[in-house]
C-alpha cells in the first residue's frame, strides 16, 4: 500500500476531533448559560439581593446622566437663543436715520437676516400680550423701533466686534441678548457632566466588587471541583467560563432593573422637572424603557463579566495549580 492512500483516512480522523471538541465547546457553554439561570431559582436570596445592589448603584449615576443630558438640551435650545439680538433705538430716531441703520445692518456679514419691528407693529403687539384694546390710540407712540438681529456664528470674533459696534452706534439706546444665562446654563451642563462620569467611574468599581464578592463564595464552594477538573486536564478557560456566565447574567439583570429605577424616578419626577425646562422654552424626555434597559443592561454586562474576569483569574491562580 502506497503511503497516499493513508492520506484520506488521516484527513478524516483529524477532523473528527476538531468536530466533536467544538461540539463540545457549544455544549459547554449552552450548560454554563443554564446553570447561571438555575442559580437563580436555587439561590434567590444571595442572586437576587446582589442584582437589587447592583440595580441601586447603578440608577444613581444614570439619574444623574439623564439629568445632565437634559441640561445640556435645555443649554443648546437657548444656545441658538443667542443667535438672536435685539436692537432697541432711540425714540428720537427719524425715519431717515432708521432706513440707514437698516442698510448698514443688510452689509454686516455676520448677520443671517434681520427683521424691524415699527413702534405701531410693537404697540399692537403689547395690547394683544395684554389684552387691553385701548393703548393702541396712545398717542404720541412711547416704544421704539425694534430690530431682531440673527447671527450666523454667535461666538465668533467677528460677531463680537458687531456686538461692539453696535453698542456704540449712536442711534442705539440698548441691546439685548441672553448671554450670560447661555453661560451659566453650559457652566452648570459641564459640571454635571463630569460629576456623572466620576460618579459612574465609582460606582462601576463598586459594582465589580460587590459581584466579585458573591463570586468569590461561589468559588469557594467550588474549590474541591475546580481541583479536580485542574487535575484531569482542564484548561483555566474551561473553569473560568462558568464564573464568566454567572457574572455577566448577573450585571445583565442589575442593569436591567437599574434602568426600571431611573424610568420609574424620571416619571415620578416628570412634573416638576417639566415645569423647571418651562421656563427654558423646552422640556424633558424620558429615554423609553427599552433603550434605557439595553444601555444599562450593556454596563451591567460588561462590568458583571469583567468583575468574574478578575476574580476568577486571580483566584484559580492561587488555588488552582497550572
Amino acid at each position: 500500500m502506497s503511503p497516499q492512500d493513508h492520506l484520506p483516512k488521516a484527513n478524516s480522523k483529524m477532523l473528527q476531533p476538531k468536530h466533536g471538541s467544538l461540539t463540545a465547546w457549544q455544549a459547554h457553554h449552552i450548560r454554563c448559560f443554564k446553570d447561571a439561570l438555575w442559580r437563580l431559582v436555587r439561590k434567590p436570596m444571595s442572586a437576587w439581593a446582589t442584582i437589587f445592589a447592583i440595580a441601586v448603584v447603578l440608577a444613581l449615576p444614570g439619574f444623574i446622566m439623564t439629568l445632565a443630558s437634559q441640561i445640556k438640551h435645555i443649554g443648546g435650545v437657548w444656545a441658538s437663543e443667542q443667535g438672536q439680538i435685539n436692537v432697541f433705538l432711540h425714540t428720537q430716531a427719524t425715519p431717515s436715520d432708521i432706513q440707514t441703520f437698516k442698510t448698514w445692518l443688510n452689509e454686516q456679514p455676520q448677520i443671517k437676516s434681520s427683521q424691524e419691528i415699527t413702534p405701531q407693529a410693537g404697540l399692537l403687539e403689547l395690547a394683544n400680550r395684554l389684552q387691553i384694546q385701548q393703548i393702541t390710540t396712545l398717542d404720541p407712540n412711547p416704544l421704539p423701533t425694534v430690530f431682531l438681529i440673527h447671527l450666523k456664528d454667535p461666538s465668533n470674533q467677528a460677531t463680537l466686534t458687531l456686538r461692539q459696534a453696535l453698542s456704540n452706534n449712536p442711534l442705539v439706546a440698548n441691546l439685548s441678548e441672553g448671554g450670560e444665562w447661555i453661560k451659566r446654563l453650559q457652566d452648570i451642563s459641564r459640571f454635571f457632566d463630569h460629576l456623572s462620569w466620576w460618579i459612574l467611574g465609582l460606582f462601576g468599581l463598586t459594582v465589580i466588587f460587590v459581584v466579585g464578592n458573591t463570586l468569590r463564595l461561589e468559588l469557594q464552594e467550588r474549590r474541591e471541583e475546580l481541583l479536580l477538573i485542574g487535575l484531569i486536564g482542564g484548561t483555566r478557560r474551561y473553569m473560568l467560563r462558568p464564573l464568566l456566565y454567572d457574572g455577566a447574567i448577573t450585571g445583565l439583570l442589575g442593569g436591567i432593573l437599574a434602568s426600571v429605577l431611573v424610568f420609574a424616578l424620571l416619571t415620578a419626577l416628570a412634573a416638576p422637572v417639566n415645569q423647571f425646562a418651562a421656563g427654558y422654552g423646552t422640556q424633558i424626555t424620558v429615554l423609553p424603557p427599552i433603550l434605557l434597559s439595553l444601555l444599562f443592561g450593556l454596563i451591567g454586562l460588561v462590568l458583571g463579566w469583567l468583575s468574574a474576569q478578575i476574580m476568577g483569574i486571580n483566584f484559580l491562580r492561587k488555588s488552582v495549580p497550572a
